[in-house]
């Protein structure tokens, strides 16, 4: 065959390698060599170097969830055996581990595009196949996830999901033992990758199910649409295969798995539980990422079609084009009668419709379910359109547009994402790494947990691998409930008999307050003290305040006068700063006044100060002269909260009369002053560090 020749007969196979490489690219861009996204990846990457230093991992963890934990309860090794082997092979390049798992996560994600091209193409045809590659190797809603520093399993579990969803529908649909054991295989090497590895079989079965109400309600029988018992019958006979072949994996499943000491059957009762009942595990109640999305409204659609965002007008052209796309993939298999490829879709739809009602962090996989359907409407369009030349160039260049369009989004998404860099974390961790006991635990609330055990090296409280009554010993609700009770309580004794519960033999305890706990407060205090903070109005939270820098004022002499932190659109607080005593104005309108307390720092230290009503009374003849200036009018009245000023100015905090004397509240705002139990030994502007004593 001349080279012309099979170049023309394999062009897809060239477009699809360039955009496998392009989809590597934007995922490599922006890697750091010794740096990882903070969280999971730091989970992933500590095994992952267990592996590489010891050939196997360990039998039992006992830094997470101290006293430690089953590591065959704990997570699937499949990407750790992969990368850890492949490490080995190229030691060569002497690049560090974390460095090689940040490219080995980029590979991971470009891979992607390799099952959605197959499982498109078999719905479809290769044009789009290669549609649905291109949108799902570019997405931003999928990059987010994927990209190289983000050493985590979001990748390995995309591409299991698209690749055994191929695996299935192509046994389902040939029926011969190479697609049955190519399926099986495929599901055998999920179940080493992901817990919920199951969720592809279980859209297999509402597939058949599918497939079979679509046989009763839409074949003829005798030119007629109708249901009868007849009909009934042969519809049932058409999925008996299918569901011998699902009930075969299955089993095949349970075998393989009871192996290699799987329990699959309690993987698929998990599943379940989870799909109907998330919030069992208590802490998915404060996950962002886990807060349910409405797929019909128009941020909805545009997440669950990948996030292509741009100018307004190109963003809408987008996304008009995919649901014009998606219509036409159910359009055109009806009008064909493929009732198999019809049943096919609808599953996708409608699995993709629920399983965004279990979190906004589901939508990269249904993102790439719907750009299955927008792939399989493009080849159907071209196969419409194929013996219309004009109509099928016109749609070429549609189809070369959208593919433009999306990489060019994809490329500006990848120069905005990278690993964590923050200093004032990595001297934390380097400071409980290197001036701690190796063998002390540290608390905190539990999303840094990760970073305690893979970064510092110390025993955890708790940490984001969510861990079950069966596997820990005071398991993931307890902890989370303790963990917010030591910080929301104002009882000090408490706060130190909860920590020497989970102490153990653990020769020194160390705890940490950190600023984006004001953010996370609310759940610290739910499910510590039971105080919600979104129905009650009893249980105010702490209001953080940026500062506004084109609203500083000045002197004549130039000299800074007020800091400006607005509060809404007509109320701001201003902090007075021209005597030694900075002095918080909240302003609404023309009306001002002051609070009843401050906390400032002189020098090093914050010092309190609370006004008395003679006090408060000065300072309002002292400031008549600003009401001029300001446009405002003192009142008499005084806001009953604290004003929290740090050294740094760019923010400040209002505390609450219920949050005030807060063990974190003292932690944090006030460098320990008030605790007996807490002795400060590390602190920077985001993270003080206490040992418990």
């Amino acid at each position: 065959m001349k080279p012309i020749d099979f170049l023309t007969k394999n062009w897809w196979a060239f477009a699809l390698i360039f955009i496998f490489l392009f989809s590597y690219y934007i995922r490599a861009v922006n890697v750091i060599p010794d740096r990882l996204l903070s969280f999971d990846p730091i989970f992933q990457y500590r095994y992952t170097k267990y592996f590489v230093d010891w050939g196997h991992l360990p039998v039992w963890d006992e830094l997470t969830y101290y006293s430690g934990r089953s590591v065959t309860s704990a997570t699937q090794p499949l990407m750790f055996y992969i990368t850890g082997i492949f490490y080995w092979m190229f030691n060569f390049l002497n690049v560090t581990l974390q460095t090689f798992a940040s490219y080995m996560s980029a590979i991971y994600g470009a891979m992607i595009v390799i099952p959605a091209f197959l499982l498109a193409r078999e719905l479809s045809n290769k044009y789009g196949g290669l549609l649905s590659a291109a949108l799902v190797g570019s997405a931003p809603q999928i990059l987010v996830r994927t990209f190289g520093s983000s050493y985590d399993t979001d990748q390995i579990v995309l591409f299991f999901i698209l690749l055994s969803l191929y695996g299935g529908f192509l046994v389902l649909r040939r029926k011969n033992i190479p697609t049955f054991s190519f399926a099986l295989i495929i599901f055998v090497l999920f179940m080493l990758a992901w817990l919920y590895f199951l969720y592809t079989l279980m859209i297999l079965v509402i597939f058949v199910a599918i497939f079979f109400m679509l046989n009763l309600v839409l074949s003829t029988n005798e030119g007629k649409r109708n249901i009868s018992m007849k009909k009934f019958k042969s519809s049932l006979s058409s999925i008996k295969i299918h569901i011998l072949i699902l009930v075969a994996i299955f089993a095949l499943l349970i075998l393989i798995g009871f192996v290699n000491n799987v329990n699959v059957v309690n993987y698929l009762l998990k599943l379940i539980n989870f799909a109907q009942n998330p919030e069992k595990s208590i802490v998915n109640i404060s996950i962002a990422e886990l807060q349910t999305l409405n797929i019909f409204s128009l941020n909805g659609w545009i997440l669950v079609t990948g996030s292509f965002m741009s100018t307004e007008v190109i963003t809408y052209f987008i996304l008009a084009i995919f649901t014009i796309l998606i219509a036409f993939s159910f359009f055109y298999s009806f009008k064909k009668k493929n009732l198999e490829v019809l049943a096919v879709l609808l599953t996708l739809l409608l699995v993709g419709v629920y399983t965004t009602i279990r979190g906004v962090r589901f939508t990269e996989f249904v993102s790439a379910l719907f750009m299955i359907l927008i792939g399989v409407g493009f080849g159907y369009l071209f196969e419409y359109f194929k013996d219309k030349r004009f109509s099928k160039i016109i749609i070429i260049g549609i189809g070369i547009l959208i593919i433009l369009i999306a990489m060019d989004i994809g490329l500006k998404t990848a120069y905005q994402l990278g690993p964590d860099l923050n200093n004032n974390w990595d001297s934390a961790w380097n400071f409980l790494k290197t001036k701690t006991p190796e063998f002390s635990i540290v608390g905190t609330w539990w999303d840094p947990g990760h970073m305690i055990t893979g970064l510092a090296e110390r025993r955890v409280f708790a940490d984001g691998a969510h861990c079950p009554p069966e596997a820990c010993f005071y398991p993931i609700n307890n902890r989370i409930t303790d963990l917010g009770k030591i910080m929301a309580t104002s009882d000090e004794n408490e706060s130190l008999s909860l920590i020497r519960k989970y102490q153990g033999d653990s020769p020194n305890v160390y705890w940490i307050a950190s600023d984006d706990l004001i953010g996370k407060y609310q759940w610290l205090q739910y499910f510590g003290t039971g105080c919600d903070a979104r129905t009650d109005p009893k249980c105010p939270l702490y209001i953080q305040l940026g500062e506004d820098p084109q609203s500083r004022m000045y002197d004549n002499n130039g000299n800074l006068v007020f800091l400006s932190y607005p509060l809404g659109q007509q109320s701001r607080i201003l902090v007075y700063g021209s005597s030694q005593t900075l002095l918080p104005i909240y302003v609404e309108g023309i009306n001002a006044a002051l609070f009843n307390e401050i906390i400032f720092y002189n020098g090093t230290e914050p010092v309190a100060v609370k006004f008395n009503e003679s006090e408060i009374s000065n300072l309002l003849t002292n400031l008549k002269p600003l009401e001029s200036q300001l446009n405002v009018r003192f009142t008499n009245q005084t806001i009953p909260m604290t004003v929290w000023i740090p050294i740094h100015f760019s923010y400040i905090i209002l505390i609450p009369p219920n949050l005030r004397n807060t063990v974190f509240t003292k932690m944090f705002l006030l460098e320990g002053q008030g605790l007996e139990h807490f002795k400060q030994v590390f602190r920077n502007e985001q993270v003080k560090i206490y040992e418990v004593v």
